[in-house]
């Protein structure tokens, strides 16, 4: 959250409303102004004594940040300081304890400023030993054009923009996109506005949790919104059947695919009967994948396990004939599975470079529940309000689409 100043009852009766509505364990706030704030301030902002806080004072009479947390929610084990940054460590004790990284970073001043603050963190980041990360900060960047809307669009951002992705990618973290609103900054004039607010994670705040969205508030006092980071996860009913290629390079699929569509009984009209068919075709499908493909991760580790076997015994001494053809097979196998996992990753993750051969399983699959967020509906506008209700969504895209088809005006949602 970024609030220019922490002074005026206003200012602190917005920021102890917002911590109360969201019901948040863990604050940034950056740019304060502030050389210095008490804890007992720190108390009345937040409307607790029930926290804790730490402080970076104003650098050049510009930026300062505070982060704060409740007790209940998260235990500090360390934290370390530089110029309008500040990185804590210690224990999220929501749910199973678990160690967690959080960076709250302002980014102002030159480009070259903003790059000394990008690489120190990411430097950090690399050799850190706990993983999960989070860094919440005003970047004052913007990450390519289309993030940002002005009257004067010859102003060259190139160099800003790729120094900005460069430490993204260095870092290994994924900027997380926003529900609710396009911007986060707003010019009080109405002619500028942008995304120079985010907050970022690592893939393995990703696997821990997967439902990890950022919702953007409607500004009141500042020309920031306010970020709020939660974990949701709506059960959005029965999930879609996806066909995977590596499927159709076996013929038993196909074979399977001839025969069963062949031998389903369906009457009705022509509608019903392909609903009907590729509903159960899914079924059976889902039976050949499960009990004759098999999961290729535990073959993988079974083939590899039983060749570790194998190898260990030809270290103690000579094997026989049939230990070394197994091995021969085995290798063989574990190409094929190989070639399967990689091409399963691929078309899930949509990513390139894993037909170089550069197998990742932890970063693809991370990287497949990254795509599906990002391909995710988390709600929708209905009118003024965001609306996340699984039933009323529905209702909204039917009827939207109902509309369509019948060739009516056209609906908002």
């Amino acid at each position: 959250m970024n609030i220019r100043g922490l002074g005026g009852r206003i200012k602190r009766k917005y920021i102890s409303d917002l911590f109360k509505k969201q019901q948040v364990g863990f604050i940034c706030l950056e740019e304060t102004k502030c050389e210095h704030i008490s804890k007992e301030r720190c108390y009345q902002i937040w409307g607790s004594n029930e926290i804790e806080c730490i402080e970076v004072g104003v650098v050049n009479n510009g930026g300062g940040i505070i982060t704060m947390w409740k007790k209940d929610c998260f235990e500090l084990k360390r934290y370390r300081s530089g110029n309008n940054f500040s990185i804590i460590e210690g224990i999220w004790k929501v749910g199973k304890p678990i160690e967690i990284t959080i960076a709250n970073v302002y980014c102002g001043g030159t480009l070259r400023e903003k790059t000394i603050i990008w690489d120190e963190i990411s430097e950090i980041s690399k050799s850190h030993p706990i993983k999960l990360w989070c860094v919440a900060e005003d970047f004052n960047s913007i990450r390519s054009v289309g993030k940002r809307r002005c009257q004067n669009y010859n102003v060259n951002y190139s160099s800003e923009i790729r120094s900005f992705n460069k430490f993204i990618e260095d870092s290994s973290l994924v900027d997380i996109s926003l529900v609710g609103r396009k911007f986060t900054w707003y010019k009080p004039n109405g002619t500028v506005k942008n995304i120079i607010d985010r907050i970022l994670v690592s893939l393995e705040w990703l696997e821990k949790w997967s439902g990890s969205k950022l919702y953007v508030e409607g500004r009141s006092i500042s020309d920031h919104c306010s970020l709020i980071l939660k974990e949701i996860n709506i059960n959005w009913g029965p999930k879609p059947f996806r066909c995977l290629d590596v499927w159709q390079k076996d013929a038993r699929f196909k074979e399977l695919v001839r025969n069963k569509w062949a031998n389903y009984d369906i009457r009705g009209n022509g509608l019903y009967v392909l609903k009907e068919k590729l509903k159960r075709l899914k079924f059976d499908i889902r039976n050949l994948n499960k009990f004759v493909f098999g999961d290729v991760n535990k073959q993988r580790v079974e083939l590899e396990k039983r060749v570790q076997e194998l190898d260990g015994k030809d270290d103690e001494g000579e094997l026989s004939v049939v230990d070394r053809e197994e091995r021969r097979q085995l290798l063989a196998d574990l190409g094929q599975v190989r070639v399967k996992q990689e091409a399963i990753l691929q078309q899930k993750a949509r990513l390139s470079w894993i037909s170089q051969g550069d197998l990742n399983t932890k970063f693809y699959h991370s990287s497949i529940k990254w795509r599906r967020m990002q391909n995710g509906i988390n709600g929708l506008k209905v009118g003024d309000q965001w609306c996340e209700d699984p039933a009323e969504v529905k209702a909204r895209v039917k009827e939207f689409f109902e509309g369509r088809f019948s060739g009516g005006g056209e609906l908002t949602g």
